[in-house]
């Protein structure tokens, strides 16, 4: 015990003290880096994703299984999004109430919804959902119907469930009231505003909750309106949304608050696109720091609004992707920018103590473009996760199951302009240690065109890391999936690069 003591002692000693060695290659630029902040203990349950079971043949496809169970998941949830507002738990389908006068994100779901009665006659239950979720390693985040099913259902099926055993013990009280489906006009009845908004949602909590099990934690709603929004917007929409986080009050009933940030290039460089269709290179590349910005100040910047309104509750992300709301057009960013995008933002995510539930959205097997699948088959039957996606399960790798966390920036680097419309900016270097009781993780990112080279920590007793993985694309234009993971031999105290625009883990067991 006290050789396992000093050799992490040993280790962050030497991280503090800047023992890096100037690199071999002169030309190369010497990567040193200094602890940013406490390190700290991390929640046994952190990172998660939503896997959508009635989007897809998900929980019934063993080879799907085995590839969300590789993701090692602290979360996924059920039913899933704004479908979660009008699931009917005794067919385990959608009902869906849309008029000629819906908006065309109610249509969009009332076109959907016949297509998942096709495709699943019987439709999907929460038993077979938490199997499948006990069998990937995952707790349930719960979105009950507070939109269309009556506070008697809720109870109802509350009480059928604790029956069979499969109450969750999160429960996220309905999906994105602020947003009111696209701003449709009976939904927006419904949830006229926040003060409505809480009243009723209060009413469906103190009735379903004689049937949580112990321990149960539930969330309420905010627009986190603090990542688009700047100034006073002039929009009704956005007005709306900064009303309703203004309304936010806290309140003992409820334990936390739920965020959807989703970057968008609309809020970030006006009403130009992502990054890549069509746009000239040095434009694509603008366009993809401002984002790199975003993902990274903006997401500080939403949970410091938060965490000053709310300060005592809990921070869930039950949905996020650097993909956005533009994820439809052919302009979204490159697969090699999400690669990115996506880890600095959950490095954003992890700076933070009030964040204790991530869920991206969505690991999903279907064709949406580049970056909108999370995996791909290889025509076979099996499939491997995206690059980002990959680089995603370095992090869950490493953050779930009771981590300490210890972040790490580069010795004297200075912020980088995003150069979008807020003023935001980014480290070019980002790095995180999380230590547990088999396992050391150090994961590095390295953002700029410019390649570094890292002198390794000698461990105590003499052992050299047992894995150092690269996930690197230095062409982020590049429109390719085929970003693969590279392994270094390095033996303990060795040098290794760290590439231009990669992420690099190194495992010590």
């Amino acid at each position: 015990m006290k050789r396992a003591c000093l050799f992490f002692t040993c280790l962050l000693f030497i991280f503090f003290a800047c023992c890096n060695a100037a690199s071999s290659d002169e030309a190369m630029k010497s990567l040193v880096l200094e602890k940013s902040g406490p390190e700290r203990q991390l929640r046994q349950r952190l990172l998660g994703a939503s896997a959508e079971a009635l989007i897809e043949h998900l929980i019934d496809n063993p080879r799907k299984v085995a590839a969300l169970k590789a993701m090692d998941l602290a979360f996924v949830r059920f039913p899933g999004g704004s479908q979660s507002n009008y699931y009917n738990w005794r067919t385990g389908l959608l009902d869906m109430p849309a008029t000629p006068r819906s908006s065309p994100y109610m249509r969009f779901w009332a076109e959907i919804a016949p297509k998942i009665r096709t495709g699943f006659p019987q439709g999907v239950k929460i038993a077979e959902y938490t199997k499948f979720a006990r069998e990937v390693g995952a707790e349930v985040v719960l979105v009950p119907n507070l939109e269309t099913s009556s506070i008697a259902e809720q109870v109802e099926w509350f009480r059928q469930m604790q029956a069979a055993g499969v109450v969750p013990r999160y429960i996220e009280l309905g999906n994105e009231f602020w947003i009111a489906m696209g701003f449709d006009p009976d939904v927006l009845k419904r949830w006229p505003d926040e003060p409505t908004t809480m009243r009723i949602m209060k009413q469906y909590c103190d009735a379903l909750r004689p049937y949580f099990p112990p321990g149960t934690r539930v969330a309420v709603q905010s627009a986190a309106s603090a990542f688009w929004l700047r100034g006073n917007p002039v929009r009704p929409a956005g007005r709306r949304l900064r009303q309703w986080d203004v309304d936010l009050k806290p309140a003992g009933w409820f334990d936390a608050v739920t965020i959807h940030p989703y970057p968008r290039m609309d809020t970030i460089m006006g009403e130009r696109g992502a990054a890549q269709g069509g746009h000239r290179p040095e434009e694509a590349m603008k366009l993809f720091r401002a984002l790199l910005a975003h993902c990274d100040q903006g997401t500080d910047r939403v949970i410091a609004d938060v965490r000053q309104r709310l300060p005592d509750k809990d921070i869930w992300v039950t949905e996020w992707n650097t993909r956005g709301a533009d994820y439809q057009s052919k302009d979204e960013p490159t697969p090699a920018m999400h690669v990115q995008l996506v880890s600095r933002m959950t490095f954003a995510l992890l700076r933070h103590r009030e964040v204790t539930m991530s869920l991206f959205f969505t690991l999903n097997f279907l064709r949406h473009g580049p970056a909108g699948g999370a995996f791909q088959s290889d025509g076979q039957g099996r499939y491997r996760p995206m690059p980002h996606v990959l680089a995603l399960r370095w992090f869950h790798e490493a953050a779930n199951g009771g981590a300490t966390y210890q972040r790490f920036l580069e010795s004297g680097a200075h912020r980088i302009p995003g150069d979008g419309a807020p003023a935001e900016s980014y480290f070019e270097v980002e790095a995180a240690l999380f230590r547990k009781s088999k396992a050391v993780t150090l994961i590095i990112q390295n953002c700029s065109a410019e390649q570094r080279v890292f002198r390794l920590p000698k461990s105590v007793p003499e052992q050299a890391p047992s894995r150092i993985e690269t996930l690197a694309a230095p062409d982020l234009m590049a429109a390719s999936t085929n970003v693969t993971p590279t392994e270094q031999p390095v033996e303990a105290g060795g040098e290794v690069r760290v590439l231009a625009y990669s992420i690099m883990r190194v495992v010590w067991r």
